[in-house]
């Protein structure tokens, strides 16, 4: 190359150089100048720009706490039975701790108020008793003596009429042996009651052998498994007997007449052989006594209706009468 063509070139270099200054473009030379800590690598195109810096997240601060609504209690009444149950005992322990005139004197005087409404409260219940006949009960049972006798009289004639129509339903076992003093006592007084209410009376003993004791002509059967199935272990015991398969232990040991009529009268009651008004004569105390099922509807009832304790009670007590 000539020197004239050198320059040459070197002014065209010159005045590119002048034009991309005045321009404010960055040249090569200002390209390492600017990265010269990169030493061979100063020219190496820009690295792609840094990932925005992450969101700082703000912390949540804690729901503030609902402030604390004291519920006020309701002030007792003075001198309810609420104010009783929580204030008498405290009068009675000052009184206790520091007996003088006038902490004594304070639970003395809440002792009257409270015995004063504990007979006011008598006074009206006894009242209401002997007002409303569905709650005297002197209605059921007679307090009077004059009419407490021929209730008796009559409650027992007709026991004895209920117990006299079992016996067309049912029958006696009843489990001797020769050799037990006490089934000869026991003897004469199943005889007795047999025939005064009709029952008819099977005399079971061990070997079937009939005891020197036993009169008439009563029948005599073996025990065949009977007393092992009834659990039976002491002798003389009754059975009573409803046919098909219904059998009641009424005693085991001796029993009197009396007892031994009531027992036969309440299992027969309990197997469902004394049903309407001759149930209703043999068990006088139980008129007006209201049973399970009308506890549970008297219940039902007052759900749908709060206030309505009175009548509902009243209906089903006239029912049982």
């Amino acid at each position: 190359m000539s020197l004239n063509t050198k320059l040459v070139v070197a002014l065209a270099m010159a005045a590119v150089s002048a034009v991309a200054w005045a321009q404010g473009a960055a040249t090569p030379t200002d390209n390492y100048l600017k990265n010269r800590e990169e030493g061979w690598f100063w020219y190496q195109v820009e690295s792609e720009p840094p990932p925005p810096p992450k969101p700082i997240m703000e912390e949540k601060k804690p729901a503030p706490m609902p402030s604390v609504i004291k519920i006020e209690k309701p002030k007792l009444e003075p001198m309810s039975v609420e104010w009783f149950q929580k204030e008498y005992p405290k009068i009675l322990d000052a009184a206790i701790d520091d007996p003088s005139t006038e902490n004594v004197k304070k639970y003395r005087y809440a002792t009257r108020v409270m015995l004063d409404k504990a007979s006011n409260f008598t006074r009206t219940f006894q009242r209401e008793s002997l007002l409303d006949p569905l709650l005297d009960e002197s209605v059921r049972s007679p307090f009077s003596s004059a009419f407490r006798g021929s209730s008796q009289r009559l409650s027992n004639e007709q026991k004895q009429k209920a117990t006299a129509a079992i016996s067309k339903k049912a029958g006696l076992w009843v489990f001797l042996d020769d050799k037990c003093p006490f089934c000869a006592l026991q003897y004469p007084i199943v005889a007795r009651t047999a025939k005064e209410r009709g029952f008819i009376v099977s005399y079971i003993t061990p070997d079937g052998k009939r005891p020197t004791w036993l009169m008439g002509d009563g029948e005599v059967l073996k025990d065949a498994g009977q007393s092992r199935y009834l659990r039976i272990g002491v002798r003389p015991a009754i059975a009573l007997v409803i046919p098909p398969e219904n059998v009641t232990v009424l005693a085991q040991g001796m029993l009197s007449q009396d007892l031994l009529e009531e027992r036969i009268l309440h299992a027969g009651d309990a197997a469902g052989l004394i049903t309407g008004q001759a149930r209703k004569d043999a068990f006088p105390e139980h008129r007006g006594i209201l049973t399970p099922e009308d506890i549970k509807e008297i219940g039902r009832e007052m759900d749908k209706n709060p206030k309505g304790l009175t009548p509902s009670v009243q209906q089903r007590i006239e029912k049982r009468f």
